[in-house]
C-alpha cells in the first residue's frame, strides 16, 4: 500500500502488526491445542468467544464434555462413563457454555442468568478451553515459553 492510502484509511504499519502478532500467537496455540488431541481429528477445545449450546459438545478419542438439554455440563469417558460434571441440571432452560474473553467459563440458561461459572475472570486476552487427554479440562492463556520468531 501506498503511505497516503494508510494514512488515508486510518491503519498504521503499528497496528497492522500488533494484529498480526495476536493472530500469530493465537494460530500458534491452536497448533499446540491440535497437538493434544489424540489422533488430531477431534475438536477439542473452545477458544474465548466461542460457545456450547444445549446439545453440542466437543471430545478426544476417549473423553467428551456435552453441554446437555438439561443444563447440565457432563464429561463422560467414552462411551457412557460420568467423569464430571457441573451439578446444573434442572437449573435452567436452553443453556449454553461460552468461554468469554475475560477468562471465564460460565453457563447461561436462555434468559442471561449465570447458572455456573469458574470464577476467573481476569483481563481480556486469548483464552482457550482446552478437554486434555488426561480428562482434565483447562484453561489456558499466555504461553509460558515462546521462540520469539515471530518477532
Amino acid at each position: 500500500m501506498q503511505p497516503n492510502l494508510i494514512n488515508h484509511l486510518g491503519v498504521s504499519m503499528a497496528s497492522i502488526e500488533i494484529s498480526f502478532r495476536s493472530s500469530f500467537l493465537m494460530a500458534m496455540v491452536i497448533f499446540s491445542i491440535g497437538l493434544l488431541a489424540i489422533g488430531g481429528a477431534a475438536e477439542n477445545h473452545l477458544l474465548a468467544g466461542d460457545k456450547l449450546k444445549t446439545g453440542e459438545n466437543i471430545s478426544d478419542a476417549h473423553y467428551i464434555l456435552k453441554m446437555q438439554e438439561d443444563c447440565n455440563l457432563v464429561l463422560y469417558r467414552l462411551p457412557d462413563t460420568l467423569a464430571w460434571r457441573t451439578y446444573t441440571d434442572g437449573k435452567g432452560n436452553k443453556c449454553e457454555l461460552t468461554m468469554q474473553n475475560d477468562g471465564n467459563l460460565v453457563i447461561h440458561d436462555d434468559t442471561q442468568k449465570v447458572v455456573w461459572e469458574t470464577k476467573t475472570n481476569g483481563t481480556l486476552a486469548n483464552y482457550v478451553l482446552v478437554l486434555q487427554r488426561d480428562r482434565d479440562l483447562a484453561i489456558y492463556s499466555s504461553p509460558l515459553w515462546s521462540s520469539g520468531s515471530n518477532a
